[in-house]
């Protein structure tokens, strides 16, 4: 999801603007021809001046932790992988619900990820390649420009059973490859700035195996405009896509469980990812 700095402050009609104290021609003129572009979209789409004034809090709330919290929470994860992976403590087999066993970071031990936690590095070792993670791992950026057009801060992808594949979810008019909705993409998630690498919790090299297959199975699925709708199969937007993928293998990745909307702070905030790579 997508949200220039500028868009936080100056977006939409009369009636939203009215609401933040602003006058409307104002806020016409601070608008750039893209973003017009983009409130008629998003009006077209059908979503209200209420729920945009909602999105508006969470995408100003996503930008503060991506600030500040979210670099602390990666310094976290990775110091506590960095002495899981030194002390071999991780390694007693728990079980899931399904009855699936498997240890609460199956990839730790994965020779994909060789070089993932040197000693003499202050973060996560890069990979050699250019493709970042495996299959079924979410990435997200941070950078306010780096995603799909939306309300919100960031993009999200998951990485596709071939790893040199990410699966995405982009509005046309944002995306790289100018296709509408879920695509796939070349994962160069290594070579960007501002980038988490996720790892779910308790999951198997089943459950990452077919969470990237679930995503790759709606390729072609249209672009989700309606972000407060989590819950559509028919269209998707890029952290939704992400959170549906695990959902259906019984693991919730969403921070806030109870609501409509997915983010992809959220996805980075929640108690069942844990941050692996860093940049």
């Amino acid at each position: 999801m997508k949200l220039k700095t500028v868009l936080l402050a100056t977006i939409l009609s009369t009636t939203l603007f009215g609401g933040f104290g602003l006058s409307a021609a104002g806020a016409a003129e601070s608008l750039s021809s893209i973003q017009k572009k983009e409130v008629v979209e998003l009006k077209q789409h059908g979503l209200t001046d209420k729920q945009i004034q909602e999105y508006i809090k969470i995408a100003e709330n996503d930008k503060k932790f991506f600030a500040t919290e979210a670099k602390q929470k990666a310094a976290n994860d990775i110091t506590k992988l960095k002495g899981l992976k030194k002390s071999q403590q991780n390694f007693t087999a728990s079980t899931k619900t399904n009855g699936n066993t498997n240890t609460e970071y199956v990839k730790i031990n994965d020779p994909e990820y060789k070089n993932i936690l040197s000693d003499s590095n202050s973060t996560i070792s890069a990979y050699a390649r250019s493709p970042l993670g495996t299959k079924g791992d979410v990435l997200v950026s941070y950078e306010i420009n780096s995603g799909s057009s939306s309300i919100g801060v960031g993009h999200a992808a998951i990485v596709s059973r071939d790893y040199t594949r990410t699966v995405e979810s982009f509005a046309k008019s944002w995306s790289p490859i100018n296709k509408d909705g879920v695509q796939y993409y070349p994962n160069t998630w290594k070579g960007r700035s501002n980038v988490f690498g996720l790892w779910v919790k308790k999951a198997s090299d089943t459950d990452y195996a077919n969470a990237a297959s679930y995503a790759q199975g709606k390729i072609g699925k249209a672009y989700n405009w309606n972000f407060a709708n989590k819950f559509s199969t028919s269209s998707f937007y890029c952290s939704q896509l992400a959170w549906r993928s695990w959902e259906q293998q019984g693991i919730n990745i969403d921070y806030v469980k109870f609501d409509t909307v997915v983010t992809p702070a959220e996805l980075v905030k929640s108690e069942n990812t844990t941050i692996f790579y860093s940049n």
